[in-house]
């Protein structure tokens, strides 16, 4: 009998400690899942944001302006750092004759010359490689390269690519994979392109890929969305299945520029505490950027204009106690919160206990405005 009461005791002391677990988020039960952001370590006071362009052409492969007209464009609109990806072909340096870039002129644009000592930062060693297969199914990869001295030649594979590029210590991203899935169609309808976007045989394909080797992400946004529009649902499906494993697929929007008129269409935005090769790499790694676009057919319409300036991020806060996503921006009219490549809620903040059946292991934002809009990258939700 005078055990009774020490057992009663016993058994209240192990529910209050389970019940503490559950609200400190030790027990996932609780609703208030552990949150994983590729912004943790941005300072949002003090890093700067740099606009980048990563996949650039010119008439060095098929472009249709030359190496130093197309530099001038890109540094008339204000990028800060500029790839030049020439088809097949490694951009070591930008001064040569063939280039048409002289060293003063090189040294006026590295420090600023004309805009108040703000540098465009040159990344070396870049590269789109790209590869043809017309074999069925038509394959057509290509893959953007950057800090690496290598290119692809006849026979090799998009494995081939990826692991030279690692065991160089580079970078690459798989360029437009809706259109490397349609065989590098001019063009494809929504309905077609969502189709393809949704097709098993290319999500199992890319998410090996990126299973297998350390190749940053996806373009989601390729210059005016023209081929597929559809490329986030790609992205989408791929996250699904890459999250739960750890592996984090990062989304870039790209001008792919071939003309000047498609110069600054879609850029990578990066947050980095200055202006630096060794700040790009780790931005690129960590996937600390926004992708900006100035047009998505799926998103904005097919009819959609852009006016004014794109959307930009102030900050991002998390709420590890509630569970919480609050995105502080300007030049915006609404922000889409997705999940498993459906939009589940809108505002600036999300709560996300309160949409536990609609998220399964990740949600990203779109934030949409006049000018635009930005695709954050996506958020690691675990439960």
């Amino acid at each position: 009998m005078r055990n009774k009461p020490f057992f009663r005791s016993f058994i209240c002391a192990f529910l209050i400690l389970l019940t503490l677990a559950a609200c400190a988020g030790l027990g996932r039960g609780s609703g208030v899942p552990r949150i994983e952001s590729p912004y943790s370590s941005v300072d949002w006071q003090s890093y700067g944001q740099y606009k980048t362009a990563l996949h650039v052409h010119t008439t060095n492969s098929d472009g249709r302006s030359p190496f130093n007209r197309v530099v001038e464009l890109y540094y008339e609109q204000d990028f800060d750092l500029l790839a030049i990806t020439d088809h097949n072909q490694v951009t070591r340096d930008w001064i040569s004759v063939r280039n048409g870039l002289t060293p003063e002129r090189f040294e006026e644009i590295t420090r600023g010359e004309g805009r108040t000592g703000r540098g465009m930062q040159i990344i070396p060693n870049t590269n789109e490689q790209t590869i043809q297969l017309f074999i069925p199914p038509i394959i057509n990869d290509h893959v953007n390269t950057f800090l690496t001295n290598w290119s692809w030649t006849s026979g090799n594979t998009i494995r081939d690519i990826l692991k030279a590029v690692e065991e160089q210590g580079g970078l690459s991203f798989i360029n437009h994979p809706g259109m490397n899935a349609t065989g590098a169609a001019p063009s494809v309808d929504l309905v077609r392109g969502e189709q393809v976007a949704n097709n098993d045989f290319w999500i199992s394909r890319y998410t090996d890929l990126f299973m297998e080797f350390s190749t940053l992400g996806f373009e989601i946004i390729n210059c005016f969305d023209h081929v597929t529009g559809s490329d986030r649902i790609f992205w989408d499906n791929v996250l699904a299945r890459t999250i739960p494993q750890g592996r984090y697929v990062w989304g870039f929007a790209t001008d792919d520029s071939h003309r000047d008129s498609e110069i600054g269409k879609a850029f990578s935005m990066l947050l980095m505490p200055e202006n630096t090769l060794e700040n790009f790499r780790e931005a690129m790694l960590s996937g600390s950027f926004y992708a900006v676009a100035t047009t998505a057919r799926r998103e904005l319409g097919e009819s959609f204009e852009a006016s004014g300036p794109v959307p930009r991020i102030l900050s991002i806060d998390i709420n590890e106690a509630v569970g919480s996503i609050s995105i502080n921006a300007e030049n915006y009219d609404r922000i889409d919160w997705i999940a498993d490549g459906k939009v589940i809620t809108n505002g600036s903040t999300i709560r996300l206990g309160s949409h536990r059946r609609a998220i399964g292991s990740y949600v990203r934002a779109n934030i949409i405005g006049p000018g635009g809009i930005v695709f954050t990258q996506p958020f690691g939700v675990f439960w």
